[in-house]
C-alpha cells in the first residue's frame, strides 16, 4: 500500500466504527452526518481491502480483520498524537546530557546556584562544561555543543540567543602600586606598563588592542595565563596591570586586595550573550535549561546594562542572533 493513499483523517472514523460497531453512533461521536460516516466506511473498506463491519441479523459485527484492528489502533493513535503534538516536559523525569561552553569566571562565581537548582529539579540532567572559545560556533552548528554563555561580536544567521548584558573595561593594580600615587592613569602610564593577558574564555583582548592601535599605541604583554584567578594572583604580586570587564574587576578585586582604575582611553562596550543553534530552538529540555541558565546569569552580579528582553540581532543594527523567546 502506498502511504500517499492513506488519509489520516480516516483513522478517528475507523476507531469509532470499531468501538461502536455502528455507523450512526460513530457519526454522533465525531459530530458528522451519517452519510459522511458511511462514505468514510466505504473508503476504509477500499483502503484496507476488508469490509470491517458486516450485518448479522439485526446487528453489525466485526470481521476478523476488524477485531485485530480493535487492539492495534488505540496505541497507534497515541503514537501519532505524541508525534504530532509536543508532550509536556517534566524535568524530574528527563534524562540527558548537555554540553555547555562558559568562561571560568561564570563557572566559579555564577554557576553553583544553577547547578544546585537543576540537581534538585532535574536530577537526570547531565551538564558538561567547557571553556568557551570563539571557534566553538562550529561546535554549536555540528551538535557537539548545546549552549554557550560568551562574548559575541559576529553575525550568525543560524544562531539564536538572548543578550545577558553589556559592560566596559577597568584596570586593576596591586595595592601600593607606584601608579596609584597619581590621581588618574594616563595613556602614557598605561602603555608604558607591563600587562597581564587572559587567553581563555573568549576574546577579551582584541577590543582593547584595537582601540589602542587606533591611537598608534600598543600594550606590552608580560604574562599570559588562561584563567582569571591566575591573572589576579600575578597582578597582586607584581607591577603588571590587568584589564578586565568592569563587573568582573569590581567583583574580584577585593579577593586579592587590588585597586581599580578607569581606562585612560575609550573601548567599545563588550556584549555578553547566551547562544544556541537554531535546531534546538523548540526543544523542550533545551528551553528548560537555557531559561534557568538565563535567570541565574541575569540575577548574578553582572554587567551594568542588563537587557532582559529577547531580541533578534540579525534584524538589529548590532549583532546577528535570531530572535528567541523564553
Amino acid at each position: 500500500m502506498e502511504l500517499s493513499r492513506v488519509n489520516l483523517n480516516l483513522l478517528p472514523a475507523l476507531y469509532q466504527l470499531l468501538r461502536t460497531r455502528s455507523v450512526s453512533q460513530a457519526a454522533r461521536a465525531l459530530h458528522v452526518t451519517q452519510p459522511a460516516m458511511s462514505r468514510s466506511l466505504a473508503q476504509l473498506r477500499e483502503l484496507l481491502g476488508d469490509p470491517l463491519l458486516v450485518r448479522v441479523g439485526n446487528e453489525m459485527q466485526l470481521t476478523p480483520r476488524g477485531e485485530a484492528l480493535t487492539g492495534q489502533l488505540p496505541p497507534l493513535l497515541l503514537q501519532i498524537e505524541s508525534f504530532l503534538v509536543p508532550s509536556q516536559f517534566d524535568p524530574s523525569l528527563f534524562t540527558g546530557r548537555f554540553n555547555i561552553a562558559i568562561t571560568d569566571y561564570i563557572s566559579e562565581h555564577i554557576l553553583p546556584p544553577l547547578v544546585e537548582r537543576l540537581y534538585r529539579c532535574a536530577p537526570g540532567l547531565q551538564l558538561h562544561f567547557h571553556l568557551w572559545e570563539p571557534t566553538m560556533i562550529t561546535e554549536l552548528r555540528e551538535g557537539r555543543l548545546d549552549l554557550a554563555a560568551c562574548i559575541l561580536d559576529a553575525l550568525y544567521d543560524d544562531i539564536h540567543g538572548r543578550e545577558i548584558g553589556q559592560d566596559d573595561y577597568a584596570c586593576l593594580l596591586r595595592a601600593g602600586h607606584p601608579l596609584l600615587a597619581k590621581e588618574a592613569l594616563d595613556l602614557d602610564d598605561y602603555t608604558a606598563a607591563d600587562h597581564i593577558s587572559i587567553s581563555g574564555g573568549g576574546d577579551k583582548n582584541r577590543p582593547l588592542d584595537s582601540a589602542l592601535a587606533a591611537q598608534g599605541r600598543h600594550r606590552s604583554i608580560h604574562i599570559t595565563v588562561p584563567f582569571f584567578h591566575s591573572a589576579l594572583a600575578f597582578c597582586a604580586s607584581s607591577d603588571c596591570l590587568l584589564t578586565l570587564p568592569t563587573h568582573m574587576a569590581r567583583n574580584l578585586r577585593e579577593l586579592h586586595n587590588l585597586e581599580q582604575r578607569p581606562l585612560p582611553f575609550e573601548v567599545p562596550r563588550v556584549q555578553y550573550s547566551l547562544i544556541w543553534h537554531q535546531r534546538q530552538q523548540h526543544d523542550a529540555a533545551h528551553r528548560y535549561l537555557r531559561n534557568h541558565f538565563y535567570d541565574v546569569l541575569k540575577a548574578s552580579p553582572s554587567p551594568g546594562q542588563v537587557i532582559t528582553l529577547a531580541y533578534n540581532l540579525h534584524q538589529h543594527s548590532g549583532l546577528g542572533l535570531k530572535q528567541s523567546t523564553p
